[in-house]
């Protein structure tokens, strides 16, 4: 293809269609929509990415951890050499209780809890001021000897810094009542801080031992001070003990000169009361009472019984007639007369069928029957009168013994009001006799007590004179430094990584884009390589062996299975940003297109800052702009490359308006044309964001090939081109990484191979 006419009928065998119906094309080479980057995040740690930003920044760590080193070294070698001197104590809990209702000493021994209250009362009666004054004076220290901000570098430092808020903080105060400050006062409690500021109390775990310990930049006092800390402590706790006794035993003489009085006079109101009321023994009245309350009750209970009954036959009696009654049909006598009765009735109806009825001896029949009726009537009658009789005896019965019961209550309620005020004030004597009697006893026993100078506390070891310092130490100094420097770098590094939104890896590129990543361009030393910006999109022509170059091979595998068809025949590079490498792509893609046989057109599209004739060093005095601007032809704007199968069509001139030409209806002939006549035309496009030029090519091409650099390239910018580019109705095929970095410097997407793998 020598002749500017071989635009229209170019050499060289096209490639053959690479997918057919057959075949489906894998899913991964297929657009799809995905969820952000953002919602893509769960609760799963990956390790493998927390181990890339380590890497990243580690430079970062190793400077951080280098400082803190230094800084320690400096701080060990300037500091004061501090000596510490120890001394074990023995604690026993105290049992010592002076008053059962109201303790004077703390009860200790109940249980664990009230071990672990005592054990830390003691450990902070250890730190108290009152102790560390006794001591001070003991001793005869001042500030002077017992700095203890003046330990190192560091304590210099912040000693400094006290110094200046103290001043500062006097400054204030100067007109509000800074005068009625004592200046001793203020050297006194200065000297007590100190001096608490140097000791330490560590209690040796599980046991009843503590260990006290004071540093000092001299041995000696350093021995002398933890040794009058608990000599001192040994006759407070002494003290303390002696006074609560004096004071408990003070206490319970005034506590009981005043029960002795109380009872007293209690005593004399109950005897007083008692006379008045002529009052010996009501409890022994009282219980006779009620004793013959309980019987009467039961009485009552079985009076009531009887009642109900008489009066049920009563009542059955009245209701039914004498005839029926219980005690009629019971009566034998009754029984007898009816049988007679029936005996003589029978035989005057024998004898009525023989005799009329005023026969002698049926009159006379007659007149035996009558009797027996009369004498039946009278029994009768006689069973009714004493049923009734019975009743009302059974409810006068039950009415007197309500009438007793209801007596018997009043005297018992009479004894018990009489009763309740002598109760009440026999309970005060008695109550009083205890409280004295309890008093007297406890008097005696803190009488004995108080004459016993029991100690619970005693020195086990006393404190020496300490031979080699106890810090600064070089060993725990580097290791803190290390520790600590290790720590700000690595969140530091975090932070950084935080605060750098720059594209990281093929994952993140993908959700941005939402299409996949086709190939990673490596990152290569033009240095190395002897090679001008402009010529590294020549490198897969240059260098086939380059990893670059096998990249670029990688990405023509990629692009021959991006659509159904193969290959697009009009593939439009572009990126969010310039520098960004559209350009080496495009050349790069070109050639390996090229190389596999295909004849390719390369079109500058981009009218305002052009590179390809600068890359294939093409003269730029004839070219798109021509064309669409003017009235030149394809073929007059088409030039050779030195690739073979390669053409390129450089900008020309650059134009006022840009966007005019290319979305004008020359730019879509030349492109239909081109696509008939190439197997595949790449246009290299300008950026997206801040131009329209890009929205108007990826709408005439069929698909659109997005460049990413993988250390420049910023999230924010990625997401407005690809929303730029969603509204124009592009087709991304794909994501192009370009500078990436090899394998374990960073992303962890590099290569790991080369051409003779």
């Amino acid at each position: 293809m020598n002749s500017p006419n071989q635009f229209l009928t170019p050499e060289g065998p096209r490639l053959p269609p690479q997918t057919s119906e057959g075949h489906r094309l894998p899913s991964t080479f297929v657009q799809q929509p995905q969820v952000g980057p953002e919602a893509q995040a769960d609760d799963v740690i990956d390790l493998r990415e927390l181990w890339h930003v380590l890497m990243r920044r580690r430079w970062l760590i190793l400077s951080a951890v280098s400082l803190a080193v230094i800084l320690a070294l400096v701080a060990t070698f300037v500091a004061t050499p501090i000596y510490r001197s120890t001394l074990l104590l023995q604690i026993e809990t105290e049992g010592n209780r002076v008053v059962d209702y109201g303790d004077v000493m703390p009860e200790e021994a109940a249980g664990y809890r009230s071990n672990m209250d005592f054990y830390r009362t003691q450990y902070e009666l250890l730190k108290s001021r009152t102790l560390a004054r006794r001591v001070i004076d003991q001793l005869g220290l001042g500030p002077a000897e017992d700095d203890a901000d003046r330990e190192s570098f560091f304590g210099d430092l912040l000693a400094m810094a006290k110094g200046w808020v103290g001043a500062l903080a006097r400054t204030e105060t100067a007109g509000g009542g800074a005068e009625g400050i004592d200046p001793e006062q203020t050297i006194a409690t200065n000297a007590e801080n100190a001096m608490l500021g140097q000791l330490t109390i560590e209690p040796v775990r599980d046991s009843r031992l503590v260990r006290i310990h004071y540093d000092s930049s001299d041995p000696i006092i350093a021995a002398q001070v933890a040794n009058a800390v608990a000599a001192n402590f040994i006759n407070l706790n002494l003290e303390r003990r002696y006074d609560a006794l004096s004071f408990a035993k003070r206490f319970l003489e005034e506590q009981l000169a005043q029960s002795r009085a109380t009872l007293e006079e209690s005593e004399k109101r109950f005897t007083v009361y008692a006379r008045e009321r002529e009052i010996v023994d009501t409890d022994n009245r009282l219980q006779i009472t009620l004793d013959k309350l309980r019987e009467m009750n039961a009485q009552l209970i079985q009076a009531e019984g009887a009642r109900i009954e008489a009066e049920a036959e009563y009542l059955g009696l009245v209701k039914t007639g004498p005839e029926s009654a219980l005690g009629v049909l019971d009566s034998g006598l009754i029984q007898k007369l009816k049988e007679r009765r029936g005996l003589l009735e029978a035989d005057y109806r024998d004898k009525l069928q023989v005799f009329k009825p005023n026969y002698p001896d049926m009159r006379q029949l007659q007149q035996q029957i009558n009797q027996l009726d009369a004498q039946i009537g009278r029994e009768t009658e006689s069973i009714a009168t004493s049923v009734k009789s019975h009743y009302e005896a059974k409810a006068l019965e039950e009415a007197k013994l309500s009438k007793r019961i209801q007596e018997l209550n009043e005297e018992a309620l009479a004894l018990k009001d009489r009763s309740t005020d002598f109760e009440t004030l026999r309970r005060e004597v008695t109550t009083n006799r205890e409280i004295y009697d309890g008093l007297l006893q406890r008097m005696k026993e803190v009488g004995v007590a108080a004459g016993i100078g029991e100690n619970n506390i005693s020195v086990v070891d006393s404190a020496r004179v300490p031979m080699a310092p106890y810090k600064p130490s070089l060993k725990r100094n580097l290791a803190i430094a290390i520790a600590l420097g290790g720590m700000i770098g690595v969140l530091l590094a975090f932070l950084l990584e935080k605060l750098d939104d720059t594209v990281r890896g093929s994952d993140d590129a993908e959700g941005l884009v939402r299409a996949p990543v086709l190939a990673l361009i490596p990152k290569v030393s033009l240095r190395e390589l002897g090679l001008d910006d402009d010529k590294v999109g020549l490198l897969t022509f240059t260098d086939p062996k380059n990893a670059l170059a096998e990249a670029m091979r990688s990405l023509r595998t990629q692009l021959l299975f991006s659509t159904a068809e193969g290959a697009p025949n009009i593939l439009h590079v572009t990126s969010a940003g310039p520098r960004e490498g559209k350009t080496s792509t495009a050349c790069n893609t070109a050639i390996a297109f090229a190389q596999a046989g295909s004849t390719v057109l390369l079109v500058d599209s981009d009218l305002r800052n052009p590179s390809l004739h600068r890359t294939f060093a093409l003269p730029n005095t004839t070219g798109l702009t021509n064309y669409l601007a003017g009235d030149s032809q394809p073929l007059d704007i088409s030039q050779p490359t030195q690739v073979a199968r390669l053409f390129a069509v450089t900008s020309g001139p650059l134009p006022p308006n840009p966007v005019d030409l290319l979305s004008s209806a020359k730019m879509l002939d030349l492109l239909s044309l081109a696509s008939e006549r190439f197997d595949m035309v790449i246009l290299d496009g300008p950026p997206v964001i801040g131009l329209a030029d890009a929205l108007v090519l990826t709408n005439m091409a069929k698909a659109t090939l997005f460049v990413v650099n993988a250390e420049a390239t910023r999230r924010g910018e990625v997401l407005g081109a690809v929303r730029r580019l969603a509204q124009a109705n592009a087709r991304l095929v794909g994501v192009v990484m370009s500078q990436v970095k090899p394998a374990g410097r960073g992303y962890g997407y590099g290569y790991g191979y080369g051409y003779n793998y």
